[in-house]
């Protein structure tokens, strides 16, 4: 098979309609799917059918009506790719803009109505392929900028996307350097199949990359779950202990200590008597977004179970825990009562303990837990405070009010 012009634009119009069909087939078969994730596999497949239906009717030019050649065939090629680029902004989670897809196709038809405009190759080329291009260099900037899970499948398609434009580009430049009178006479030229063949490559990985992208993000969404808890979004136990192992791991010749807050809420179960699981979830959930709100980007937050949490303060000293712990119990407290209209109060204590950086963190865990512990029975809203020599050796004990600044030493 040679690569003229014609063959080449056969196999864009096939490639179009089989990636329209697998589209399809995946969207019938992944069941794994999101609803966002369904209805950009809609736009994209009904993207690639228009556009590979206004190929095939510019494929008729000289057979076809002009009407229906030029005017049908490139309203359908606008379209196509525009819903392309509107499934794309569904996946990504932005606003899919149908309207503008509309809005310029309805350009196109009451330009054609203009005859200088209709009867002008160069300025009907110009219009439709400037529009491809642009819409081209808009899924480019989402895939980069809109890539809010880091997808390398969509990163890739931005690539694609960007080759693609680069064949539009190719084509406006010849055409306007060249100024050919009509599509039939630029059509067996050199250009047109260095166009094509542009167009198809990138039409050829596009057709897999949705089914990718979908695929990624659902084992982005697995791993999530694995290593996230689904009540508050904050990492489950054993992603907050690898989060913070990893750290000390990677950083250990760059900080000196190192700070861990064992916090629980007191008489959570005294909630969910009184008032039920859900109120039990929802200050939980209240918790955990204070945690977020609260916290320096570089700690590491989890919840470890039930009612109890940690957070891991790299390169923190005893006073700055002791301060991030009570603004954290503080907080809490005062939103509950906030949120609930004063119905609710409920406080937090915590076990804060400041390390050395040889100490190992599970040495670190437990002698914050036990100090938790020792909060806790103080009565509600206390904060424990110790620190650890390099040997893990207890060097400073001290209890105070979460609401107080007053210490009391203890043996």
């Amino acid at each position: 098979m040679t690569l003229d012009t014609p063959t080449l634009f056969t196999s864009v119009m096939v490639a179009l309609f089989a990636g329209s069909a697998v589209l399809i087939v995946f969207f019938v078969f992944w069941k794994a799917r999101s609803p966002a994730c369904a209805r950009s596999l809609l736009l994209w497949s009904c993207g690639m059918f228009l556009a590979g239906t206004g190929a095939v009717l510019v494929g008729m030019r000289g057979v076809a009506p002009d009407s229906v050649s030029i005017l049908v065939a490139n309203t359908l090629l606008i379209l196509g790719l525009g819903l392309g680029r509107s499934g794309f902004a569904t996946f990504l989670g932005a606003r899919p803009t149908i309207w503008l897809n509309f809005a310029v196709a309805c350009l196109w038809i009451g330009l054609c109505f203009y005859p200088l405009f209709f009867e002008s190759f160069p300025a009907r080329a110009n219009f439709v392929q400037s529009y491809l291009m642009l819409t081209c260099l808009s899924i480019v900037w989402m895939a980069f900028r809109q890539n809010k899970d880091g997808l390398h499948s969509v990163r890739l398609l931005g690539i694609t996307t960007l080759v693609q434009c680069f064949g539009y580009v190719w084509f406006i430049v010849n055409q306007n350097v060249r100024l050919y009178p009509d599509f039939l006479t630029a059509f067996p030229e050199r250009f047109m199949a260095v166009h094509l063949i542009i167009i198809l490559l990138s039409i050829v990985v596009t057709i897999l990359l949705p089914a990718c992208m979908i695929v990624e993000r659902s084992m982005h969404g697995f791993r999530q779950q694995a290593n996230q808890d689904a009540l508050t979004g904050l990492a489950n136990r054993r992603s907050f202990l690898n989060g913070a192992q990893s750290w000390m791991s990677e950083n250990r010749a760059e900080y000196e200590t190192f700070s861990l807050v064992m916090l629980d809420l007191d008489g959570f179960k005294s909630v969910n008597d009184r008032f039920g699981h859900p109120m039990g979830d929802a200050v939980l959930q209240l918790f955990g977004r204070v945690l977020k709100d609260t916290l320096d980007v570089s700690a590491v937050a989890g919840r470890l179970g039930g009612e109890e949490f940690a957070v891991f303060l790299p390169n923190c000293g005893q006073e700055t825990a002791l301060l991030t712990a009570r603004r954290v119990c503080r907080r809490f407290s005062m939103e509950c009562r906030e949120v609930s209209g004063g119905k609710l109060t409920v406080t937090a204590s915590a076990g804060v303990v400041t390390a050395d950086r040889d100490v190992p963190l599970e040495r670190a865990l437990d002698v914050a837990d036990k100090g938790l512990y020792k909060a806790k029975r103080q009565g509600k809203a206390q904060i424990v405070t110790m620190a650890l020599s390099a040997d893990g050796g207890l060097q400073s004990f001290e209890v105070e009010p979460a609401f107080s600044t007053q210490r009391t030493k203890a043996a």
